[in-house]
C-alpha cells in the first residue's frame, strides 16, 4: 500500500514535467516563428539598418572626438615644451647674471676691504704720527711750564670742523653748539687759551626738570624747586673753585644752568696767563669728581656780555630752554661780576685769596685719574 502511494505521487510528478515541456516547446515554437516573422518584415529590417548606422555614427564620432583630444594633447604638450625651454633659458640667463653679481659683489666687497685697511693703516699712520706731534707738544708745553717761556707755534694750532664753511656764530660766541662738530658751519678749537670749559660738569636733578624722559622716574624733578638747585650750585661752587685757583687768578667763573644738553652744566674758567691755564688743564683734565670722569676744553670767548644771555635774570628771555647763548647761576656776592660786561676793573683782589700751593686738596668729591697717579709715581 505504501509502495503504490508513492508510486502514484511520482508518476503525477513526471506527467506534470511533460506537460510543462510540452507547453514550453509550443511557446518556443510561437516565438521562432514570431521572430522570424518579425525578421523577414521590412519594418525590423529599417530598424536593424537604423541602428548600424547609429553605431557607425557613434564609432565614427568617438573616433574623431578622441582625435581632437589627442590632437589638443599634443598642442598642449609642444606648448608646455616651449615654455619649459624657454623657461630654462630664462634660469640660465638669471643665473648667470646672478653668477655675475655675484662675482661683481665679491670684486667690490674685496676692494672695499683693500680699501678699508689701506685706510686704516693711513689712520693707524695719522694716528701714530698725531701721539708722535702730541708726545713732542707735550714735551715742549712742560718745558713752558717748567722755564715760562712763550709757548712753541706749533703747539698752539687751531682745529677746524669744515675750514670751507662759514664760522658757527653760536659756537665763535659760547665755544659749545647744539649740533656738535656734525654742524654744518666750522668751529675753530684753539689749542691753548685762557679759557678753560668743562662741559656737562654740574649736574643736578633740577636742570632737567624741563626734560623729564631723560630721568629714570619721569615724576622725580617735581620735588625740587629752584631755590634747591641754587642751593646746590653754591656747595658745588664752594668746592671747586679753590681747586681752580690754585693754579694762578681767575677773571671769569661760570656755571650754565640752561636746560639743553650742549650746555646744561657747563662751566668755564678763565684765568690771567695762559700759564696758569695750561697747568689746571694739565692736571684737570681725566680727573674724577663725583665718581664722574671730566674733560676740560680749551674755548676762545672774545666777549663774555656776547655769550652771556642779558635777558635771563631779568625772567624774560623770549627763547626759554631753547635759548643757545648762556644762562648761568649768579655767582656768590656777584664774584666776577664785572667780566660779564667786559670791563677791565674786574682785575682787582677776588673774593677769596689765591691759594697757590703746589700740593693737591682731596675732598669728598675730588679724585685723580689713573693717569694723573701714574705720572706722580
Amino acid at each position: 500500500m505504501g509502495n503504490h502511494k508513492k508510486w502514484r505521487s511520482e508518476a503525477k510528478k513526471m506527467r506534470r514535467k511533460r506537460i510543462r515541456q510540452k507547453l514550453a516547446q509550443e511557446r518556443d515554437e510561437i516565438l521562432c516563428k514570431e521572430q522570424k516573422r518579425q525578421e523577414n518584415s521590412p519594418r525590423y529590417q529599417a530598424w536593424i539598418s537604423e541602428q548600424r548606422a547609429l553605431e557607425l555614427f557613434a564609432q565614427e564620432e568617438e573616433d574623431r572626438l578622441s582625435a581632437e583630444r589627442n590632437a589638443a594633447w599634443m598642442a598642449e604638450e609642444a606648448r608646455a615644451q616651449k615654455e619649459w625651454k624657454e623657461r630654462q633659458e630664462r634660469l640660465a640667463v638669471a643665473r648667470a647674471e646672478r653668477a655675475k653679481q655675484e662675482l661683481r659683489i665679491k670684486e667690490e666687497w674685496e676692494e672695499e676691504q683693500r680699501k678699508v685697511k689701506a685706510a686704516k693703516k693711513e689712520q693707524e699712520r695719522i694716528a701714530e704720527e698725531k701721539q708722535r706731534k702730541q708726545e713732542e707738544v707735550l714735551k715742549q708745553i712742560e718745558n713752558f711750564l717748567n722755564t715760562g717761556r712763550d709757548m712753541p707755534p706749533e703747539a698752539n694750532v687751531a682745529s677746524v670742523t669744515n675750514p670751507d664753511r662759514p664760522p658757527c656764530p653760536f659756537f665763535m660766541k659760547t665755544g659749545a653748539c647744539r649740533f656738535g662738530d656734525r654742524c654744518s658751519r666750522n668751529h675753530t678749537r684753539p689749542a691753548i687759551s685762557r679759557v678753560l670749559l668743562v662741559p656737562n660738569f654740574y649736574d643736578h636733578i633740577g636742570l632737567r626738570q624741563m626734560n623729564p624722559d631723560e630721568l629714570e622716574a619721569a615724576d622725580d624733578w617735581l620735588e625740587y624747586e629752584d631755590s634747591e638747585t641754587y642751593h646746590h650750585f653754591l656747595d658745588f661752587y664752594e668746592d671747586v673753585l679753590p681747586e681752580w685757583e690754585r693754579f694762578g687768578r681767575i677773571s671769569q667763573f661760570k656755571v650754565c644752568c640752561n636746560l639743553e644738553p650742549h650746555l646744561r652744566g657747563n662751566v668755564y674758567v678763565e684765568y690771567e696767563s695762559a700759564h696758569d691755564a695750561v697747568q689746571a688743564f694739565k692736571l684737570f683734565h681725566g680727573r674724577f669728581y663725583g665718581g664722574k670722569q671730566i674733560n676740560v676744553e680749551f674755548v676762545n670767548i672774545d666777549s663774555w656780555k656776547a655769550a652771556i644771555c642779558g635777558q635771563f635774570h631779568k625772567r624774560c628771555c623770549p627763547k626759554g630752554r631753547a635759548c643757545n647763548f648762556l644762562h648761568v647761576f649768579r655767582n656768590p656776592g656777584n664774584a666776577f661780576n664785572a667780566a660779564d660786561r667786559d670791563q677791565q676793573e674786574w682785575r682787582r683782589k677776588q673774593h677769596r685769596p689765591t691759594n697757590t700751593s703746589p700740593n693737591i686738596v682731596h675732598d669728598r668729591s675730588w679724585s685723580e685719574s689713573p693717569e694723573h697717579n701714574s705720572r706722580q709715581v
